[in-house]
């Protein structure tokens, strides 16, 4: 009876010592493929990468490189004999549209960069809709409207230099060119490949047209140089980064006397001449739901001949969609 439960403890431990052996066996084998599994893995994102360069590459050279999004924003408010509100009857609407495009051309020798930046807004109020006065029609109350589009054209003579042409607009969508710029000229362009999403405009010769369009102030029109730079970053969390700066330095110095009346509405005057610049600056997280994201621009630009002088700005915030 001894020798029995002897020989049964001792199978019970060899057994025991198998499957623990077998254990360890099948974890060691887990671990090697394992191993193997994320080398290959290593393998495949080094082959990847080299794919999407070479993909790159071959897109560049082949033709016409596009790309639209839009920008929507949308807020609809309305209370009814809502008593904690201000205005216990009373209604508000915002409506921001944007629109950014790009088409560019761009090859071994040459290359043709276009790009189109647009932004309205409409916002609709009555503080009161008890009564009988209106508080504006939703069209008619637009607090918003940007129109930028540049059209460069180079010639490459050396890897990150070429002789560029550029025509460059700066207006609105409903009041065109009134006011507005309008840039021609030539010079310079610098496309660094270790920076390939930077390009720097130096035009030395170019000639500005600056449209008034407002009562008392002449349209006018100037030689000078133009300086542009566009840069496109992509930045942590998913966020993509967009800037865009233009400026325009006249090379004379005449001053045009523009009047105008201040908030307070007191008459003022101003000598201004025809320097201007405008940045704009785009924020994007793309494809948070099936394509959808979040964008958000504020854009600031001076030109002094525009009424009234001094600084001005403008932010959209809103959902975009890529195209």
């Amino acid at each position: 009876m001894k020798n029995l439960f002897l020989f049964i403890l001792l199978m019970v431990l060899s057994i025991g010592g198998l499957q623990a052996q077998t254990i360890e066996e099948l974890k060691a084998q887990k671990a090697e493929l394992v191993a193997k599994q994320n080398e290959k893995k290593a393998e495949a994102a080094a082959f990847n990468g080299d794919i999407n360069a070479l993909s790159k590459q071959i897109e560049l050279l082949s033709g016409w490189q596009t790309g639209l999004s839009g920008l929507l924003g949308l807020s609809l408010n309305n209370s009814s004999n809502w008593q904690a509100n201000a205005n216990q009857n009373s209604s508000s609407s915002t409506l921001n549209l944007g629109v950014n495009a790009f088409a560019n051309n761009i090859k071994e020798k040459t290359f043709w960069r276009n790009t189109l930046n647009t932004n309205i807004s409409w916002q609709g109020l009555d503080n009161d809709t008890k009564d009988d006065v209106d508080g504006g029609g939703f069209l008619e109350n637009r607090n918003g409207d940007v129109l930028i589009a540049s059209s460069l054209y180079g010639l490459r003579f050396s890897k990150d230099l070429a002789a560029t042409g550029l025509l460059d607009l700066n207006t609105s969508v409903f009041n065109f060119l009134s006011p507005g710029t309008a840039d021609i000229g030539i010079g310079g362009t610098w496309t660094p490949s270790a920076i390939p999403n930077l390009v720097v405009v130096a035009h030395p010769l170019t000639y500005n047209f600056a449209f008034s369009g407002f009562d008392g102030v002449e349209s006018q029109s100037a030689l000078g140089a133009k300086l542009k730079a566009t840069y496109n970053l992509d930045l942590p969390g998913g966020v993509a980064w967009s800037s865009n700066l233009g400026v325009f330095m006249p090379y004379n110095n005449e001053k045009t006397t523009i009047s105008y009346f201040d908030e307070d509405s007191v008459a003022q005057t101003s000598e201004e001449g025809l320097f201007a610049y405008t940045w704009i600056n785009s924020f994007n997280i793309a494809d948070l739901w099936k394509g959808v994201g979040v964008g958000f621009t504020v854009g600031i630009r001076q030109a002094g001949f525009e009424y009234p002088p001094g600084l001005q700005s403008y932010t959209a915030l809103g959902l975009t969609y890529g195209f």
